[in-house]
């Protein structure tokens, strides 16, 4: 009991991950609200979480402004033409909706919208420990997207799934604020922290 529940526990560390996990949702919330800038929020988050898998995080709030003022520059070109694709297949997918449209007719618009989804879930967490000019960070997010396709489908998921069930029922508004972002984004990590680990060793430590 005493080691279930001390300060080094199970309990005590899951406390304070939660507590970490909500700190890091509203910070990635603020930081996000001027839109063009999520990306470096994003990427700032991902590379939290992936201390905290590692049970590794400092000072959450200074790491993370840290990291944000760093990858403004890195994010923030991949995030607005991400940004800009999506709002271009939404657009066709309204055009598409309606009458005289066929179901057919909306199939390339869920395959951009499923590139988009797979290039979002690893490019943040990629930036979050590379730094490379913007056509081989997307180039190397695609094939990591590609190579582990399963993992890529769940992250997708998990991404997509979260978030719209904490918005769809108005007693749960609260965990989207709180949570919203930053819990599927840890679960996330839990599937390509390995991943993203190995590519650092490769690069011998970056």
């Amino acid at each position: 009991m005493r080691t279930i529940f001390g300060m080094d526990g199970p309990v005590m560390r899951a406390m304070t991950d939660l507590m970490n996990l909500v700190i890091l949702n509203l910070l990635t919330l603020l930081c996000s609200l001027p839109v063009v800038t999520a990306g470096a929020a994003v990427t700032a988050m991902h590379y939290i979480l992936m201390q905290m898998v590692e049970q590794k995080e400092g000072h959450i709030v200074r790491t993370f402004f840290a990291q944000f003022r760093s990858n403004l520059k890195s994010a923030t070109p991949p995030w607005l033409i991400l940004l800009g694709i999506s709002a271009l297949l939404y657009a066709d997918y309204r055009i598409f909706g309606g009458e005289g449209a066929t179901r057919y007719m909306r199939i390339p618009v869920f395959i951009g919208a499923a590139i988009v989804g797979m290039l979002y879930v690893w490019l943040f967490p990629y930036l979050a420990r590379f730094e490379n000019r913007l056509g081989a960070s997307l180039k190397n997010a695609f094939l990591l997207a590609v190579g582990y396709l399963p993992r890529t489908a769940a992250m997708v998921a998990i991404t997509a799934v979260v978030p719209y069930f904490l918005t769809q029922v108005m007693s749960l508004w609260p965990l989207a604020l709180f949570v919203g972002i930053s819990l599927p984004g840890y679960f996330c990590t839990l599937l390509y922290r390995s991943v993203i680990e190995k590519m650092v060793e490769k690069a011998g430590g970056a």
